[in-house]
């Protein structure tokens, strides 16, 4: 009876160190990709400042202008020979705005009327009818390496 308890103890034991390495291995790290920008149509150097959101109201309150905390953002110096940034996020859907910032304000600028005087641009290159695009119409998902080829607008956005 001895022999028998022992054994179930053992194999208790081997149970639990076998579902503790399963569930901290595979749970401790979090499945991540690659995601390449590329900025086209670049014609001078300047600050790129982007922010990639996973959530429809933060992406909008982006779109806005606000400096949305919980959205991934990220500024680097660009020019025509490096207009390319990489960042490794974790798998989900995510959406996408960015401006190129000539003039060093840290900021987008816009004539009177509110319409913008330096490049920008949105994931899936969409645009807006008469106003920025929805988190849905830029959405795109991670689920391994993924390029974002972000074309730059000026003024009002045309339909290509």
């Amino acid at each position: 009876m001895k022999k028998f308890a022992s054994n179930c103890e053992r194999l208790l034991w081997t149970n639990v160190f076998v579902l503790s390495f399963v569930a901290f291995t595979s749970k401790s790290y979090s499945e991540e990709a690659n995601l390449k920008i590329n900025i086209l149509n670049l014609d001078k150097p300047g600050v790129l400042y982007l922010s990639v959101c996973q959530d429809k109201e933060k992406f909008e309150r982006t779109v806005k202008e606000s400096e949305e905390k919980n959205c991934i953002s990220a500024s680097e110096e660009i020019n025509r020979n490096n207009a390319q940034t990489n960042m490794k996020l974790p798998f989900g859907e995510y959406a996408m705005t960015l401006f190129i910032d000539f003039n060093g304000n840290k900021k987008i600028d816009k004539n009177f009327l509110g319409i913008p005087k330096e490049p920008y641009g949105f994931s899936n290159n969409v645009i807006g009818n008469m106003s920025a695009p929805t988190f849905d119409q830029a959405k795109f998902l991670i689920s391994g390496p993924t390029t974002q080829n972000i074309k730059l607008r000026i003024g009002i956005p045309k339909q290509d």
